[in-house]
C-alpha cells in the first residue's frame, strides 16, 4: 500500500478495541468462548503477517482478556483501512459462529515500562524478560504498552448504549469513513455512530478477504449473522441492537 497519509508522529494513530461477545457466558460450554477468541487471534495474525506486514502499513495488537487493541503505525486522515480491518475481523468471527463488538478511536500508544518502579525493573532484569517477573514461585505478567488509543476506544465502547455486536465510532470521526460503510446514529446518542459491518463494501475489505479474513460476500455474512441471532438464547435488547445497527 502506498503511504499517502501524514506520518507526523504528533498526530493520533487510529485504534480498534474488539472483543468477543458472550465470552463469559460461553466459558462453561467446554471452553467454547476460547474458540471464538482463537478465531479473532488468528485473524489478527494473518492481517499482520500477510496483508499489512510492512513499515507504514504494519499493525500493533495487544491482548487484554477476551479482547484486543489494534493500533496503526502512523496517523491516517482517511479511516477506510481502520474501518475495513474492524469490519473484516467482525465478519471473520461471525462466519465461524461467534460475534464480536468493536469501537474505533484515536490516540497515542507507547512503551510505558520506563515508568515502572525501580523494584519492578530490577526484578524484570533478573528474569531477563520484558513481560513477566517472578513472585517467588509465582508469576507477575506485565503490560509494557499503554496509551489513549486504548483508553479512548474502550471508553467509546462503554459509552455506546446500543446493545449487541456493533461497531461504534464517534460521529465526528465517522465523516472520515467512506460512504461504502453504511452507518447510523447510535441509540439516542447523536455523538456516537454505528457502522454496518455486515453490509459494508470497500476495496480494502476485498483485499483482506482475499487473504482469508472475513468475506466480500455481504449476503454470506448476513446469513451467518441472522443464524446466530436466531439460534442463540440471547437478550432481546442485544438482538434488537445488533439487527438495527446492521440492517438485519
Amino acid at each position: 500500500m502506498t503511504k499517502d497519509w501524514d506520518e507526523d508522529e504528533s498526530k493520533p494513530r487510529w485504534s480498534i478495541w474488539i472483543d468477543i461477545e458472550g465470552f463469559s457466558a460461553q466459558w462453561s460450554q467446554e471452553r467454547r468462548s476460547m474458540r471464538g477468541l482463537g478465531f479473532l487471534m488468528s485473524g489478527i495474525l494473518t492481517l499482520g503477517e500477510t496483508v499489512f506486514p510492512a513499515d507504514g502499513d504494519r499493525l500493533f495488537a495487544h491482548q487484554f482478556g477476551d479482547g484486543f487493541i489494534i493500533v496503526s503505525d502512523f496517523h491516517e486522515p482517511d479511516l477506510e483501512r481502520c474501518a475495513a480491518v474492524a469490519v473484516s475481523l467482525m465478519r471473520h468471527v461471525a462466519l465461524h459462529g461467534f460475534m464480536a463488538r468493536a469501537a474505533i478511536a484515536e490516540g497515542d500508544y507507547a512503551d510505558v515500562s520506563g515508568l515502572w518502579p525501580r523494584a519492578i525493573e530490577d526484578a524484570r532484569r533478573r528474569c531477563a524478560s520484558t513481560s513477566t517477573i517472578a513472585l517467588g514461585s509465582g508469576l507477575m505478567t506485565l503490560l509494557p504498552t499503554m496509551g489513549t488509543a486504548l483508553i479512548e476506544a474502550k471508553k467509546l465502547d462503554e459509552k455506546c448504549r446500543t446493545r449487541g455486536a456493533v461497531l461504534a465510532i464517534s460521529s465526528e470521526r465517522a465523516t472520515r469513513v467512506p460512504v461504502g460503510f453504511p452507518r447510523r446514529q447510535a441509540d439516542d446518542q447523536p455523538d456516537v455512530t454505528t457502522i454496518d459491518w455486515v453490509h459494508a463494501t470497500s476495496p480494502v475489505i476485498d483485499r483482506i478477504a482475499s487473504a482469508g479474513i472475513g468475506a466480500s460476500d455481504v449476503e454470506a455474512v448476513a446469513v451467518a449473522a441472522r443464524s446466530y441471532l436466531g439460534s442463540q438464547t440471547l437478550n432481546q435488547a442485544w438482538k434488537d441492537g445488533t439487527g438495527r445497527s446492521n440492517d438485519l
